[in-house]
């Protein structure tokens, strides 16, 4: 391979590194934020624990970023949030309570774990496909999305037990506030 093929290749990865660690930087922030909210003491000890994960995610990419002689930016990139149609979202945001709220987000950590799982699986394989000095990225990006996985895999196990917690008090705000039954 010519000097400036592979100087284009570790252009293009150092891009590649520095988007993985803009969704992280966004992560770490989303992370924080669902720590204040979340009102069950098991998913706030996991978020906390996946928060210090991220930022021991964001030094490794770094770290990596800066190997390769490239710069690691501060950036966030925004996160793969799914929303209501715009005519619904205004009602949406009305008539949501705390709870719906509170799963509605769960819904959304799930969705953004599952994302960063597979951006580093596609890094880890094009790392495989080239070999050489991206060989020394596979352990660093393979660690990562282990994380990323087991965060997504916890969610996913833990969340009929959270809606188990959460549904009784969305029952009842429901009830509380729906308009009398009629014909």
């Amino acid at each position: 391979m010519s000097k400036s093929t592979l100087d284009m290749m570790n252009q293009k990865f150092i891009l590649e590194l520095n988007a993985a660690l803009a969704m992280e930087n966004a992560g770490v922030e989303r992370l924080q934020t669902r720590i204040e909210e979340t009102s069950l003491p098991d998913a706030k000890q996991r978020l906390e624990h996946h928060l210090e994960e991220s930022q021991q995610h964001q030094q490794l990419l770094q770290q990596l970023i800066s190997n390769m002689k490239g710069n690691p930016t501060s950036e966030k990139l925004g996160l793969p949030l799914p929303s209501y149609p715009q005519d619904m979202k205004a009602m949406m945001d009305k008539s949501m309570t705390k709870q719906e709220y509170e799963l509605k987000r769960t819904e959304e950590d799930m969705i953004v774990e599952n994302a960063e799982v597979c951006c580093y699986l596609m890094m880890i394989q094009k790392c495989q496909m080239a070999g050489g000095v991206y060989a020394n990225a596979i352990g660093p990006l393979s660690k990562i999305m282990n994380d990323e996985q087991e965060q997504a895999d916890w969610i996913k196990t833990h969340s009929p037990g959270m809606l188990a917690q959460l549904w009784p008090k969305i029952q009842s705000a429901v009830a509380a506030n729906a308009p009398p039954f009629s014909l």
